[in-house]
């Protein structure tokens, strides 16, 4: 078969369209690596922060810890919002925020925090909170929560009451990840994520 003008201009053409794919490809490949990556730093900074604070416990009075952990809280939901962070480490943080913050209830309720004495009143948290609204914004609920029930001792024979907390733990992780600014498809996935894990 000749080659004409027309036979190489097609096979032009069909190396320029590999060529184009394999490239869309790779860049595919290589922001999926990069996202790997910033979660996997954002993640380890996260926890870095954290070990920090908990040796603090020694050194520092409750107000400064708490400070501080305010500080990495705002920092944490910032990273949730912009999806720096998987959906599931997202999830399991804030389980791990619940018996630290303070919580504001649907009635307007104050409910302090189980683990910092600085919440222990409405006031001193509201001047705490002021420079952090995304926080505030997380802890103010809308929805009825049973505290007694996410703060209760239970023992691992007690399967339904373990079910039970596990359910109004996850209420409230709902809750505060859904009054964080993330998108529509994010707070979809959300309850599904949740009622997985």
């Amino acid at each position: 078969m000749p080659w004409d003008f027309a036979n190489v201009k097609d096979v032009a053409q069909f190396i320029s369209n590999l060529v184009t794919s394999l490239s869309l490809i790779g860049l595919w490949v290589a922001y999926a690596f990069s996202r790997k990556q910033m979660h996997f730093s954002t993640m380890t900074k996260c926890i870095n922060d954290f070990r920090e604070i908990e040796k603090e416990k020694l050194n520092r009075s409750d107000d400064i810890i708490a400070k501080n952990y305010i500080d990495l809280v705002n920092e944490e939901f910032f990273y949730v919002e912009n999806s720096y962070l998987p959906l599931e480490v997202s999830i399991e943080w804030v389980d791990g925020m619940i018996d630290y913050l303070p919580f504001i209830s649907i009635e307007g309720e104050f409910r302090k925090s189980e683990s910092f004495k600085i919440f222990d009143n409405l006031n001193t948290t509201n001047k705490l909170l002021m420079n952090y609204p995304r926080v505030f914004k997380a802890i103010k609920l809308r929805c009825e929560i049973n505290f007694e029930s996410i703060h209760s001792n239970i023992t691992i024979e007690d399967e339904g009451a373990q079910k039970l907390r596990k359910l109004e733990r996850d209420k409230l992780i709902f809750q505060m990840i859904s009054n964080l600014n993330i998108g529509r498809l994010t707070r979809l996935t959300l309850k599904r994520t949740i009622s997985q894990r």
